[in-house]
């Protein structure tokens, strides 16, 4: 079960670190950034979103 959810966050993780240039380069808050990834049907789109928002805060 924990490989499954660690598997999951590496998962969620990368797509984060992948769109967070795009979501910094156009601004998108967390609900328009939550919305896009539904409407892609991402799987797990509020913890996408949430470590895209979180990258920011590790840059200072």
């Amino acid at each position: 079960m924990h490989l499954i959810q660690f598997r999951e966050i590496m998962r969620d993780a990368e797509v984060a670190y992948a769109i967070h240039p795009i979501v910094r380069k156009y601004l998108l808050t967390v609900e328009d950034t939550t919305k896009a990834l539904i409407a892609c049907s991402a799987p797990r789109a509020a913890n996408v979103t949430k470590i895209t928002s979180a990258l920011d805060y590790d840059r200072g």
